[in-house]
């Protein structure tokens, strides 16, 4: 639209003093006034004004940065919003300067208290080539998930160290599954997000076809995976198997991934062979030809409603011992206690410890498989706490058998010797239906 003129400017200038605040509202919308009546305007006390010069495309780029700092947040939201369409059109060249001022908003914008309005500002940057390093390095580092996740997963800003440092610092829950959704994914990342342990991040890398994982790191993802469901299809999944790596998944995921497994083409006859026989070795053992003990003590948990609840039963003994007969001879003797427990936790025996919890806490198994499949350090305190052993050992089977990282692991005393109140972990309890 053409500028004003003299006499439309003399309007202009009447209007911003009308007591209709309709009056001014629609002045402040207008495309073709002078851009010191828009920035008159940014001062009018009605909030519904000034969210119209916020959302004017023709407002002064000085108008829009004292707007930034609005004490409104409707008008904060919406100059948010207006930056984030049009700056995609201001290329730089011969609009650097408005670009420059933008910027600034943007910067403003980026410290906002209001949580949507940071997250407008991430959206908007998320993959501009040119956006301050700095302030796209603290949209990342947010500690809300929705303004970092943008940044995090398209930026091209953030370098590895970057990613690095968010990946072993504090990060918004849920940070690391951006970052896993990276385009092409440098091994050293990927090195990390599998120390970081995350559950939901490495399941999303594996995802990720263009993530690179090195072969060690892939081992022992591999290792870790039985217990971790929302591996196992990604896994089956990936670019490259090792013929060791398909092997040990054939070993636990379920039929029909098993089959996926055994159809893929880069597999070699051998390594095919290998993987078809463990699979059918897997189906003979299901139809009860060849039980291990931990399907032995599966079977007798379930079926047992007694023994579920860890109360009495038969208990069995001698070379073929099952590990469920084993806890409730150990029971029997007296010798099932905190030191049993602790020692069954440093050696990985993870089944012996889920039945030795659920018998000295006389919590149902099925409880307890909840907690592990979680990978609850909460749950596991407040089990044995219910259970009566020590803290020592609520930490060991913590680190050992739900292999937590370090800083994931619940260690201070907050009540009592334990890590959580006792209104906690009766709550935990009650929520894993122990």
């Amino acid at each position: 639209m053409q500028p004003q003129d003299d006499a439309d400017y003399e309007v202009a200038k009447r209007m911003i003093q009308d007591p209709d605040v309709f009056v001014r509202t629609n002045l402040a919308r207008r495309t073709d006034v002078r851009p010191e009546i828009l920035y008159y305007l940014t001062e009018d006390a009605s909030p519904e004004v000034r969210a119209a010069v916020a959302d004017n495309a023709a407002s002064p780029q000085h108008a829009n940065l004292k707007l930034a700092r609005d004490r409104s947040q409707e008008v904060r939201a919406g100059l948010a919003s207006k930056v984030q369409r049009l700056l995609p059109a201001m290329t730089p060249g011969a609009q650097d300067a408005a670009r420059a001022r933008t910027m600034q908003t943007l910067e403003v914008l980026a410290k906002d208290t209001a949580t949507q309005i940071r997250a407008v500002v991430a959206e908007t940057l998320k993959d501009v080539p040119d956006a301050p390093p700095d302030l796209v390095r603290q949209l990342a580092r947010d500690a809300e998930l929705s303004v970092a996740s943008p940044v995090l997963q398209f930026s091209p800003l953030l370098s590895d160290e970057d990613l690095l440092e968010i990946i072993r610092g504090d990060h918004a829950e849920g940070a690391l599954s951006a970052v896993a959704k990276r385009s092409n994914v440098a091994a050293a990342i990927s090195d990390a997000l599998v120390e970081a342990d995350d559950t939901a991040a490495v399941a999303t890398l594996l995802a990720n076809k263009s993530a690179q994982i090195r072969e060690e790191t892939l081992d022992l993802i591999v290792d870790r995976a039985p217990s971790r469901e929302s591996w196992h299809g990604p896994l089956v999944d990936r670019p490259t198997l090792t013929p060791k790596a398909a092997l040990k998944i054939a070993a636990f995921v379920a039929e029909a991934l098993s089959q996926r497994l055994q159809a893929r083409p880069d597999l070699d006859p051998a390594t095919r062979d290998a993987v078809t026989a463990e699979v059918r070795r897997r189906l003979a053992q299901a139809a009860g030809g060849g039980d291990s003990d931990a399907a032995s003590a599966r079977k007798r948990t379930l079926a047992d409603p007694v023994w579920a609840t860890g109360k009495g039963g038969a208990a069995g003994d001698g070379a073929n011992e099952t590990v469920a007969d084993k806890v409730k001879r150990l029971r029997r003797e007296k010798k099932l206690d905190d030191a049993a427990v602790a020692a069954a936790a440093q050696a990985g025996e993870k089944l012996f410890v889920k039945l030795a919890l659920a018998d000295l806490g006389l919590i149902r198994a099925e409880a307890i498989d909840k907690i592990l499949t979680a990978r609850s350090a909460k749950g596991i305190v407040a089990v044995c706490w219910k259970a009566k052993l020590k803290l020592a050992t609520a930490v060991t089977i913590q680190q050992k058998i739900l292999t937590l990282p370090p800083k994931s692991v619940l260690t201070a005393v907050k009540w009592d010797g334990w890590p959580l109140t006792e209104e906690e972990l009766k709550w935990q309890l009650e929520f894993f239906g122990a």
